[in-house]
């Protein structure tokens, strides 16, 4: 008994230590320095206090401390880790926590959401200051981790992110893990240093993708998820191929998936999947495969020669953010009765593919107030941003040229939120001048390239094959990096295919006179199109493309029969 006491206050002292250790990530302040002078007893010091204080809320694990028959030893770690940890990011939305206590806010247009958010915080001061607290608590956590031991991890952190990496370092040498993951583990550039880690130094045994559709693999969990089950062994040995299953839909296509080969990938081509080592979700089809390795081929969207057209996406205006101007100025007024002049703010939902304008608006606001709060957001963003300027290739007198700014002429703009399960999945359009953007609508700057280029670009991306591609990484929303490692063809300016193209989108995209001078540039007609004339350009667009890319006719039977679960494809055919 006297044993145990005395291992118990040794451990103690342990743990202390580790405490400081572990506040010091959040306070710069805290003295670490008493850590390693075992002389001392470091729950007597003033960094010990400190470091108390700087915890509250959060109690750490120590695993070191808590398992020290584990981590005490020559190849220390444990030999197998089973687990599911938790997917929330280190934040509170504000609307997310009003609507646990006023569920119907989620059913209100923004406009009135906002208005009733405001309400509320004006009635019960007592969720207002718990908000606030879980705010504090969050941000507490979030820099525990973005100053941690977790490569990647950033801005407000998923905690998976987290615990992959402690997945990696709490296993011995020849350790095995099993976990539950999001689909984001796989595709998103915050998990690429871990994915990259385990295909250079581990060996991958199984990635097994599920959908969740009706709940049928995790009941409490989002039914549109996408879930991967990992196993890795952290050995090394051979991992010259990369094993991938699913996703599978429900049980039975699971029972009978895991009893058939999975696809196999070389370790170097898992690698440079879309630059960052993203695993796709393929059909089961073994000649998926192959039609993903065609597209696959051609240079990324971001792809940057010096001479050829280059585009990227860049968002206008935050639609947390900026509301209003830093002076107090409002910026997006949420009114079904805008004055005489304003403008639209569009959101995702404001368009559809060959459909710039839907009807739906996220707010209007004074275009010569907010022309003016985006020149001043550029210039800034050009002067202190420097290469993470979404401008810094633009030239500064076009920079510093009002005029210039995108929401006076067409722009092609893409929903942020989509998702693979949905009839399309990246949703673009031309939308018209005069206009303003959410972060929901992301749109595309042009360092290079003329309207011809938007016009070919336009029509690259509203094709079903390169949907189909887009459709292998996209789980919640087309982030940026996706966007920037989609395969575009790059065929030369006089290419057939690519005039072709350019007719093609560019008829299809100038549906009004609001878009005569750009259709003039580019050489089409303008006005709208009746239905059928409509549906035989996209049909010969798509074909054209699939051309472009290289794909034959057995690879678009493929793409069209395995690309969403029950459309009529036949006449496209």
């Amino acid at each position: 008994r006297n044993t145990r006491i005395e291992i118990e206050e040794k451990l103690e002292e342990v743990r202390a230590r580790f405490d400081v250790l572990a506040a010091s990530r959040i306070d710069d302040d805290i003295d670490t320095d008493p850590v390693s002078d075992t002389d001392i007893q470091i729950t007597n010091e003033e960094c010990y206090e400190k470091a108390r204080e700087v915890l509250e809320g959060t109690d750490p694990l120590h695993f070191p401390a808590s398992f020290p028959e584990v981590f005490d030893s020559d190849n220390p770690g444990f030999d197998v880790i089973v687990g599911n940890p938790p997917w929330e990011r280190a934040r509170v939305e504000r609307h997310e926590f009003w609507a646990r206590y006023y569920p119907g806010l989620r059913g209100l247009s923004q406009r009135k959401r906002e208005e009733e958010i405001d309400r509320l915080q004006d009635e019960r001061p007592d969720l207002r200051a718990e908000f606030k607290q879980e705010q504090q608590e969050e941000e507490k956590r979030s820099r525990i981790l973005t100053n941690g031991p977790f490569p990647g991890i950033s801005g407000d952190p998923d905690f998976y992110i987290a615990f992959t990496w402690r997945f990696w370092n709490l296993t011995e040498s020849e350790g095995n893990v099993g976990v539950v993951l999001p689909r984001g583990a796989f595709v998103n550039s915050g998990s690429e240093s871990f994915r990259r880690k385990v295909l250079d130094k581990g060996r991958i045994d199984d990635i097994t993708f599920l959908k969740n559709a009706g709940g049928w693999a995790f009941e409490g969990m989002e039914h549109r998820y996408t879930i991967g089950l990992f196993g890795f062994s952290k050995s090394g040995g051979e991992n010259e191929k990369v094993p991938l299953r699913g996703p599978f839909p429900d049980p039975e296509s699971f029972e009978q998936g895991i009893r058939d080969d999975p696809h196999r990938f070389p370790v170097e081509s898992a690698l440079q999947w879309m630059g960052t080592a993203r695993f796709p979700l393929l059909p089961p089809e073994p000649e998926s495969v192959e039609v993903f390795g065609t597209i696959d081929s051609p240079p990324r969207l971001d792809y940057d020669d010096g001479e050829s057209w280059r585009a990227r996406p860049h968002r206008e205006l935050d639609s947390a953010m900026d509301k209003e101007a830093d002076d107090g100025t409002q910026i997006m007024h949420f009114t079904d009765d805008p004055p005489e002049g304003y403008w639209p703010i569009l959101k995702g939902a404001s368009f559809r593919i060959w459909d710039p304008d839907t009807g739906v608006r996220y707010a209007w606001a004074d275009p010569e107030i907010t022309t003016d709060f985006l020149q001043d957001k550029r210039e800034n963003s050009y002067r202190y941003a420097g290469s993470r300027s979404a401008f810094y290739e633009m030239d500064e007198d076009w920079v510093h040229n009002k005029s210039t700014l995108s929401c006076y002429k067409p722009r092609i703009v893409f929903r942020d939120v989509a998702r693979s399960t949905d009839s399309r999945t990246l949703i673009t359009a031309l939308v018209q001048p005069d206009c303003f953007l959410t972060d929901k609508a992301p749109y595309l700057l042009w360092p290079r390239g003329d309207e011809t280029d938007q016009a070919y670009l336009l029509g690259v991306l509203s094709s079903i094959p390169l949907d189909w591609y887009a459709r292998r990484f996209v789980e919640t929303n087309v982030a940026f990096y996706v966007l920037n490692a989609l395969p575009i063809p790059r065929p030369g300016r006089e290419d057939h295919l690519r005039e072709r193209v350019v007719e093609l989108a560019g008829r299809l995209a100038a549906v009004d006179e609001r878009y005569e001078d750009w259709a003039h540039t580019v050489g089409v007609e303008y006005g709208p199109l009746d239905e059928e004339t409509k549906q035989e350009k996209i049909y010969e667009l798509d074909a054209v493309v699939a051309h472009l890319y290289g794909l034959t006719r057995e690879h678009v039977e493929v793409i069209f029969e395995t690309f969403h679960d029950g459309w009529d494809y036949e006449e496209r055919l």
